[in-house]
Parts: C-alpha cells; structure tokens; sequence
C-alpha cells in the first residue's frame, strides 16, 4: 500500500512538474521556429512561404494550452512566461491592433473609402448596392466586378472598369489607366485620378492572383511544394511592378485584395513607402477574408495611402454576400492636394 502511495505521489508530482515545464519548452520552441521560418528563410523556402500564409491565429495554441496547463500546476513562473508568448503571438504574426483612430490637421480635407472583393459570382446585387450605399464612401474598390450586374451599380458616381476591377468615385474621374503584366492570369491594375470634394487623388486598384494557376491547392508535398513556389513568384512580380508606381507624386491610395498577409516580405516592403491604414490607425485583428464564410481566417485586403494622405480611421464591416469582408478607411488629404492636379 506504501509504495502505490508513493507511486501515484510521484506521479502526480510529474503532472505537476514535468508535464507544464515540457509544455512550457515545446511552445516556445514552436512559436520561435515558426517567426523564424517566416523570416530566414521566408518566401525563399516554400515552406516558410507557408508558414506566412496559413492562418496566424493557430500559433495561439501552443502557449494557451500550455498556459492553461501551468495554472492548473499552480506554477507561476512558468505561467508568467506562456502568458508573454501568448501576447507576443497575439500583438505579433495574429495581428492584433489596439491603435486609437485619428483626426485631420486644420485645413486638411477627408474622404471616406472602402475595397471589397465582392466575389463576382453573386447575384445580389440589390445587397451589394445597399450594403455600399450605406457606407457613404467618397472612393470605393471593387474586386471580382467583372459581371454586367455591377455595371452602374452606385447611383451618383463615375466608375471605371478594367479587368475584374471597378472604381467608383463620387466625384470626377479625370484620367485612368490600365497597367498589365504579360504573365497569363496576371490580373491588371487600375489607376485613377480622381477630383473628390476634399481635393484631387490618385487610387491603385489592385488584385493580386494567389498563383497563376486556378486549381485550390494541393495537399501532397511535391505539387504542393511547386504551387507556393510559383504563387511567390507571382507575388514577386506584382509588388514589384506596384512599387514602380512608387514614391507618389501627391496623395495616393492603393486599395484591394493583395492575397498578401502582413506577416510577408512584400508587406514590409510596401509600409517602408506607404501606410497601411489598419496597421496605423485600426482596431482588433481586422481579418478580411472569411474561410468558408464562417471563421475570418487572414488580413489579406488593405487600404495604402501614400504622397501626404494619411489615414484617420479604419475598420472592416461583415462579408456577405461575398467571403471577404469590405475594408474602410477615412483618409485625410493635405491642403496643397486641393488645387487641380
């Protein structure tokens, strides 16, 4: 009878000892190698590709489950350290943003805008119509607005088509241009100059192709290895023909779908010119694309201004009818942006 005592005291002793501390260890190891991956090797290495674009909010785990586990354990210590790593993971690659919105200088004009991959095969029209509507945005971006169901789909503004890609101003549209790429399936860019009450703009419309082949991705590890690496490659040409559009002249937006999470390369690369409007001034994970429809999985969509424009507020309004949820900013332009560009 002693010595089952003793066996089940040691073991207890091993929940309590062993088992937080190995948990402990095996969450930092996780999370380390993950933000390690991500940056050396990074988009270079298809698996570090992946590690950036799969869903952030799965490297909580480790340090929660271990977390949970010390508390249990009454270790303190050991919880002290899982709580850090949980907030580090979640202030870090999850995203999280407690930013407090801004206001514009004296003088200065502001334009509300959003981007929204509305997921071109919907029929609602009347929703989509409604849902911008309401928002009241001066500048609006739609992606995957190929279909004649969105020809004329905002009363009261200009718009302009290229590709999948509508931009619609409540305003005058003073100029535009197409800017492709040779690549096949390499969707265009749309730029416009655009007269708004708060003065004259620029606004990139963008959507970036996850790779150029339209099948989902693979699950066996060869094909799977080949697909990230060319969705790399294309990410490689499409930011580096956007950057040629870079430093603006005046104030500029880059607004849509980029198929591209802040955790990239090429988002760290874009902020060294630009600003990326929920990054600066916005609130919660501001997740956009909704896997399923069901659970917001990546922050994929962005508003970008450039040139003297600089974002006050943003935050992202519910998905449907589409799986991504629309983006809006309100911008404010700079005095010198009210004469005639």
């Amino acid at each position: 009878m002693a010595e089952r005592g003793a066996d089940g005291r040691r073991k207890r002793g091993c929940l309590r000892g062993c088992l937080p501390t190995a948990l402990t260890i095996g969450s930092i190891l996780v999370v380390g190698g993950v933000l390690v991956l991500q940056r050396t090797p990074g988009e270079s290495s298809w698996l570090g590709a992946l590690l950036i674009y799969a869903p952030q909010v799965q490297w909580l785990v480790p340090p929660a489950l271990a977390l949970l586990a010390t508390l249990a354990a009454r270790r303190a210590l050991l919880a002290l350290i899982n709580a850090a790593v949980l907030v580090g993971v979640l202030l870090g690659p999850v995203g999280l943003e407690l930013n407090r919105p801004d206001t514009a200088p004296p003088g200065w004009g502001t334009v509300r805008v959003a981007t929204w991959n509305v997921y071109g095969y919907t029929r609602e029209r009347d929703v989509v119509r409604d849902r911008i509507m309401s928002w009241d945005c001066d500048i609006v971006c739609l992606q995957e607005a190929r279909a004649q169901t969105f020809d004329d789909l905002l009363p009261g503004y200009e718009s302009v088509l290229a590709s999948d890609l509508r931009t619609y101003v409540r305003g005058r549209i003073i100029g535009h241009r197409m800017i492709r790429t040779e690549r096949r399936r390499a969707h265009p860019m749309l730029e416009v100059q655009a007269e708004t009450d708060a003065g004259p703009v620029t606004v990139v419309s963008v959507h970036f192709p996850r790779t150029t082949r339209a099948r989902s991705m693979p699950r066996e590890i060869e094909p799977l290895a080949r697909y990230v690496e060319l969705s790399v490659r294309v990410r490689d040409d499409k930011f580096a023909q956007l950057e040629r559009l870079l430093p603006p002249d005046g104030p500029m937006l880059v607004m849509g779908d980029m198929n591209t999470p802040p955790t990239s390369r090429y988002w760290r690369s874009l902020r060294a010119q630009m600003i990326d409007s929920f990054d600066a001034v916005g609130r919660g994970l501001g997740y956009s694309f909704v896997w399923r429809r069901k659970w917001p999985s990546l922050r994929i969509d962005y508003v970008w201004a450039g040139g003297g424009a600089t974002p006050l507020r943003c935050w992202t309004e519910e998905a449907a009818p589409s799986d991504h949820r629309p983006v809006l900013a309100e911008i404010a332009l700079p005095p010198a942006a009210t004469a005639a560009p």
